[in-house]
């Protein structure tokens, strides 16, 4: 009889703490973060104000790498040359930036150098899906250009996030 009566007692005391639920019951799903690398090689037109050249675009050639995480937060770099076209083309400037924000709009923020200018420069620019627009300060003669871009880089794909199903130990 004591048997019986602690059997009982260990399988309710088992139930309350919800051990027996696992004999047959769907685990729930739990999510967690994950994230990939994005790398693109792009090309595009870009036109500052204040240059010589009037309505005539630099092109750009460019590659940019991003760690996209499953939150749709970003950051990375972004590397590249611009060329003019004046009579024949001319190697314009390089720059080098940080990149950061979430997938739909992200910042740039870096430097670079100026060949035709013979100058550093700092940049700050906004970009979102085939269009960036920003303005460069050249330290050497102190002063600012904006500038407005068209290129081929669209907004990083969406990274999904881990899906992990806890299976309990067998009983």
């Amino acid at each position: 009889m004591d048997k019986k009566i602690s059997a009982v007692l260990l399988v309710g005391c088992l139930g309350a703490l919800g051990m027996s639920s696992y004999a047959g019951a769907v685990p729930a799903p739990t999510y967690s973060d994950s994230s990939r690398t994005d790398n693109r090689v792009y090309a595009g037109l870009s036109w500052s104000w204040g240059n010589k050249q009037g309505l005539k675009p630099d092109y750009i050639v460019g590659f940019r790498s991003l760690h996209v995480d499953s939150d749709n937060s970003v950051q990375g770099g972004d590397i590249n040359l611009r060329v003019k076209y004046n009579h024949g083309f001319v190697l314009g400037d390089a720059r080098l930036a940080y990149v950061n924000g979430k997938r739909d709009f992200v910042g740039n923020y870096g430097g670079g150098y100026s060949f035709m200018n013979r100058s550093i420069f700092g940049t700050v620019a906004g970009q979102g899906s085939y269009y960036r627009f920003g303005g460069d300060y050249y330290f050497k003669n102190h002063d600012f250009k904006p500038y407005v871009e068209i290129n081929t880089l669209e907004k990083p794909d969406r990274e999904q996030p881990k899906v992990t199903v806890f299976t309990p130990p067998p009983v």
